[in-house]
């Protein structure tokens, strides 16, 4: 269906950290600006449009592609999703990335960029320097800080398996932030989170995989979507802040969180529910925004 490689980082703290309660701005600001500075052979020029190697550029690809307003970024960085701020000297700090489809084969650039972090650090106000212990892709350990040798890493991520009866509650545990006409939506009817899905899963796989035609019929699909009913919401509104370096300026970026249940027959949407719960929902997904988790009664 699509192509999707996970990648979790496990690092440990050198010296004291500090993050705000969301980390996942931080994290994504730390992660591009080290894998520019290691791929970028034009720093003088700050426009990467007017750039003569942009045609070429991995980092171009990766973060900054033709039209970014409407094609999703082909990455997403899962920061802890606990309230923790402060890191003490010795400390673990994991993260995942995840890549989609070809964007896969960039990956060695991320781990690059992650090793120069080391000495710089990562924080907010305080920033840590850490060592890279290792990688894991999937369940399997891909480096080490020992030999510091990068082993196969193309392992496509598993979709999460588990029996689901007519009840389906999913647990949003980073702001989800569903835009519908221009406006913020604070509620997710089924037939708008399948809509919501099925329009990422494909814009992903037509930009990012190698298949040149989608061939699930979505719009079938979705007439069932109607069906479905929600039983219970405790969906509630999340603000929270980032510092944009390009824009100079402070942003919200609010989305909602909490939990949703559902009820009807979810047999031809599983597929679907499963991956959403690996590629996130909603705009920011880069940031680690639009994380839900499936809870199996």
């Amino acid at each position: 269906m699509l192509s999707v490689y996970k990648y979790t980082f496990f690092l440990k703290f050198l010296t004291p950290a500090t993050f705000p309660v969301y980390k996942g701005s931080v994290l994504r600001g730390a992660v591009i600006t080290n894998f520019k500075n290691i791929v970028c052979i034009n720093k003088k020029e700050k426009n990467c449009n007017n750039c003569f190697a942009s045609e070429s550029c991995v980092y171009k690809k990766i973060f900054e592609p033709v039209d970014k307003s409407n094609i999703p970024l082909p990455f997403i960085l899962e920061p802890p999703y606990d309230k923790k701020k402060e890191y003490k000297k010795g400390e673990k700090f994991e993260f995942n990335l995840l890549l989609i489809g070809k964007t896969s084969v960039y990956f060695p650039y991320f781990v690059i960029a992650v090793k120069r972090m080391e000495n710089i650090g990562i924080g907010m106000k305080s920033r840590g320097k850490f060592i890279l212990e290792k990688i894991k892709n999937s369940k399997r350990v891909i480096y080490t800080c020992r030999d510091e040798r990068l082993f196969e890493f193309l392992q496509p991520a598993r979709i999460k398996r588990g029996k689901i009866t007519d009840t389906l509650t999913l647990n949003f545990i980073s702001p989800a932030r569903i835009k519908i006409g221009g406006k913020l939506i604070n509620n997710l009817p089924f037939s708008l989170l399948m809509k919501v899905l099925f329009r990422r899963i494909s814009t992903l796989k037509k930009y990012y995989e190698d298949a040149n035609q989608d061939d699930i019929k979505w719009q079938e699909i979705l007439k069932d979507a109607f069906f479905i009913k929600t039983v219970s919401s405790n969906l509630k509104w999340y603000d929270w802040t980032r510092y944009s370096l390009r824009q100079k300026t402070l942003m919200k970026l609010g989305g909602f969180v909490g939990k949703i249940t559902y009820q009807g027959n979810f047999k031809k949407f599983l597929p679907f529910i499963r991956l959403g719960e690996m590629i996130h929902i909603g705009k920011n997904t880069s940031f680690g925004l639009g994380k839900y988790i499936i809870e199996y009664t």
